[in-house]
């Protein structure tokens, strides 16, 4: 409870918060972070803002603040609309260790130690300079780093009339920002960005873009030699307790499914994690989920529970 009261607190605090830093789950077999889906964080949109804005201010993904609130205005929600901020996050299906990345949820885990998870939203590369999968290392970290533009991207650039510097030095100016990881996967990058709206879209040219701050707590946690895992899993499933929950996202544009194909997928996914048993669930509920792939953690079925009644004798 205290450290689920410890969480709350850091979410109340606005853009001086930093990137959430949460208990691991605290019975075994589970695999939901945060406040309990329950327990939903709202704010009231101010006359000005945007989602995009709120988005940046709490450093959420651009998209993950869109599918949160498909029925609230992207560009003009209007003062005094209530706002729901992600809290709860299922894990990745993924050995808890070093740096998880999913693609398509845009959000990177890192596992400090046994206790913690520290999570952040991400950028991610374009359909046509896809972030690759497969688990890697980070192989270097760079604080003030240089950039020399490839001449893929130079040309690219070019014929879109923007002429590119063929070395950008160190500084805020560059965009690589302030501090970058080098990746074992050779031209790949998890970097700072100096254009925050872009964190939590498919954006870059393959490398994985951070908010400013996020990184700059990041960088120093994080030791050469830790572990990567970047996985694509657009459908999760995990236990809060006796409650097994589903969230789930869009599919990457490059390999897209079918509601069938979905459907399936999520089923084996669920089974799994009922122990090789499909729970009864309600069908309606499985359907809305995967159709709206709202990002959020949403209650499929209940373990139930054997209460023995006391009986007087007469």
């Amino acid at each position: 409870m205290k450290a689920r009261l410890i969480f709350s607190l850091l979410l109340s605090v606005s853009s001086a918060a930093t990137a959430l830093t949460l208990p691991t789950p605290d019975r075994a077999g589970d695999s939901l972070i945060g406040n309990p889906p329950q327990d939903a964080k709202y704010v009231a949109a101010t006359h000005e803002d945007t989602l995009i804005d709120i988005a940046v201010n709490f450093r959420l993904g651009q998209d993950e603040i869109v599918l949160a609130n498909p029925t609230v205005d992207r560009w003009l929600p209007g003062a005094g609309t209530k706002v729901k901020i992600p809290n709860s996050f299922l894990l990745p299906d993924a050995p808890r260790q070093g740096i998880v990345i999913n693609l398509p949820e845009m959000r990177i885990y890192f596992y400090p130690d046994a206790t913690r998870v520290v999570t952040y939203a991400i950028g991610i590369g374009r359909v046509d300079w896809k972030t690759p999968m497969g688990k890697t290392q980070i192989q270097g970290k760079t604080e003030n780093p240089s950039w020399s533009p490839p001449p893929s991207i130079i040309a690219e650039h070019l014929a879109d009339g923007d002429v590119l510097d063929p070395y950008y030095p160190p500084g805020p100016d560059n965009p690589l920002g302030l501090f970058a990881f080098r990746l074992g996967i050779p031209g790949y990058l998890i970097h700072s960005t100096n254009k925050v709206n872009g964190v939590g879209m498919r954006v870059s040219h393959g490398c994985i873009r951070m908010y400013p701050a996020d990184i700059e707590q990041f960088f120093p946690m994080v030791k050469v030699g830790t572990q990567v895992n970047i996985v694509n899993q657009p459908i999760k499933v995990g236990w809060y307790h006796d409650t097994l929950y589903l969230e789930a996202y869009p599919e990457m544009e490059e390999t897209p499914t079918s509601f069938e194909q979905r459907l399936h997928s999520a089923l084996d996914i669920i089974e799994r994690a009922n122990g090789g048993k499909m729970p009864v669930i309600k069908g309606s509920i499985l359907k809305a989920a995967l159709e709206k792939q709202s990002g959020t953690p949403i209650a499929l079925y209940q373990r139930p529970t054997s209460n023995i009644a006391a009986v007087a004798p007469k």
